[in-house]
C-alpha cells in the first residue's frame, strides 16, 4: 500500500462505480464488499484511516442485544452471524470480552438470564462463553466497586441480588482498519486519507463528480 499509488488513481482515473466517503471501519468494510463484487472503488477519507467514529466507539463486536427486547431477532441474528465470521477470520483483531450486569431487584437476574440465554441460543456454536448465573458473593468478587445497595430515587433503594454474566467481542480498532485497507488493496480498490471531499457535482438527479 504507497499513498502516492492511490492518490495517482484518484487523480487519474476518470470514472469510478463507487466513492465511498470515510475511511472509519464501516466505510472501508462497504468499499471492500464492493471491491470483491467487481467494482472499480475509491475510498476518500479526510484525515486518517479510524479518526472519526471508530476511534471514539466503545469497540464493541456485538449483536444488539437490547434489541432482542423489542422483537427485532432477525437483525440480532445476522449481528452474531457477523460477530462469529470477525471472531474466526481475526482472532488477532477480535477478542471475547465478559461482562457482568447486576441485579438490583428480586428476580431480575432470572429476567436478564432468560434474555441473554436466547441471546447464546441465536449466536449458535459461536466460541463465545455462554451466559451464566451468579450469586452476590460472585457478582462481588468479580465487580468489586458495586454498591451494596443501588439509590434509584430518594424513597426507593435496591439491593443487590446478584447477577448474569455474558460474553461478546471487542475489537483493535485500528488494527481493523488498516487491514481493511490491505484487503481493499488486494481486491483493487483504492483507499486514499487527507482527502477531503467538500463538494459533489449532480447531473441527471445523481451525483457525477466530486471535488
Amino acid at each position: 500500500m504507497r499513498r502516492q499509488h492511490s492518490l495517482d488513481a484518484a487523480t487519474n482515473h476518470d470514472t469510478w462505480d463507487i466513492v465511498v466517503i470515510g475511511g472509519g471501519a464501516t466505510g472501508l468494510g462497504a468499499a471492500v464488499e464492493a471491491a470483491t463484487r467487481g467494482y472499480q472503488t475509491l475510498l476518500l477519507e479526510a484525515v486518517d484511516f479510524a479518526k472519526g467514529t471508530s476511534s471514539r466507539s466503545t469497540k464493541l463486536i456485538h449483536g444488539g442485544v437490547r434489541y432482542l427486547r423489542s422483537g427485532q431477532v432477525r437483525m440480532v441474528r445476522e449481528s452474531l452471524r457477523e460477530r462469529e465470521r470477525l471472531l474466526q477470520n481475526a482472532p488477532h483483531i477480535v477478542r471475547p470480552l465478559n461482562f457482568v450486569i447486576p441485579a438490583y431487584k428480586f428476580g431480575a437476574r432470572w429476567f436478564y438470564y432468560a434474555g441473554l440465554k436466547t441471546y447464546d441460543f441465536l449466536a449458535g456454536k459461536s466460541g463465545m462463553a455462554h451466559s451464566r448465573l451468579l450469586s452476590t458473593a460472585q457478582t462481588r468478587e468479580l465487580c468489586p466497586a458495586l454498591r451494596d445497595t443501588l439509590i434509584e430515587n430518594e424513597k426507593r433503594t435496591g439491593r443487590l441480588h446478584g447477577g448474569v454474566r455474558y460474553c461478546d467481542g471487542q475489537f483493535d480498532d485500528t488494527r481493523l482498519t488498516i487491514s481493511l485497507a490491505r484487503s481493499l488493496h488486494d481486491h483493487g480498490g483504492f483507499a486514499l486519507n487527507y482527502a477531503p471531499v467538500t463538494a459533489l457535482e449532480m447531473r441527471n438527479s445523481g451525483p457525477h463528480g466530486i471535488t
